[in-house]
């Protein structure tokens, strides 16, 4: 997979990366206050996260052998990506808890 075809390259600079990702997010918000469980929220995400993936990279490859040929370092890629994402995501829950997360004590009510 060249740098060219990246169909996953983002920048912290990249306003458009980070509308998309609220708009995701305050999607699954909605759905979590419709009584979904949020971790069927979660796997949802993630099943329609690769299957993106995979089909932006499938429509990124000139044919089907390039497309064979990528698929471990897509991966890979892929893999990686996520395992940075998600460590940057914990360690800044875990900074900001308190800011995050309400406790039932905190807000005068029961629940999430």
């Amino acid at each position: 997979m060249s740098k060219k075809n990246d169909p996953i390259s983002q920048n912290d600079n990249d306003e458009q990366f980070w509308d998309l990702t609220d708009q995701f997010i305050g999607l699954a918000n909605q759905l979590g206050q419709d009584e979904v469980d949020l971790g069927k929220i979660g796997a949802a995400m993630l099943y329609a996260a690769s299957r993106f993936n995979v089909f932006a990279v499938a429509v990124s490859s000139v044919d089907k052998e390039q497309y064979a040929q990528d698929m471990d370092e897509v991966m890979e890629y892929l893999t990686k990506q996520f395992r940075h994402m998600l460590g940057g995501n914990l360690r800044d829950f875990r900074d900001n808890y308190k800011t995050y997360i309400q406790t039932a004590d905190e807000t005068g009510t029961a629940g999430n």
